[in-house]
């Protein structure tokens, strides 16, 4: 799927509905590149297990354990991607 993303704006869409689906998020919420996972969206420990799950599903990478506190917003998910990805 990342491969017909072709950048960074459509990037962080695409990461957003994974969290959305992930964390299953209610539509009225808005997420945004600068939205907290847990301040603002509500991502409880397990929810944000399942968001990184399926984020590496769905943009087949592998997120090394030691990234996982470091990805607080949807834009530090989007940076990681670009970054692991070379987008």
């Amino acid at each position: 799927m990342i491969q017909t993303i072709t950048d960074e704006r459509e990037l962080a869409q695409e990461v957003a509905i994974v969290i959305r689906r992930a964390a299953k998020i209610p539509n009225s919420v808005v997420i945004e590149p600068g939205s907290r996972l847990v301040e603002d969206l509500g991502v409880d420990s397990l929810d944000l297990v399942g968001v990184i799950l399926q984020v590496q599903d769905h943009f087949d990478v592998v997120i090394e354990e030691g990234a996982v506190p470091h990805l607080c917003r949807v834009r530090d998910l989007t940076a990681y991607l670009v970054e692991v990805r070379s987008l």
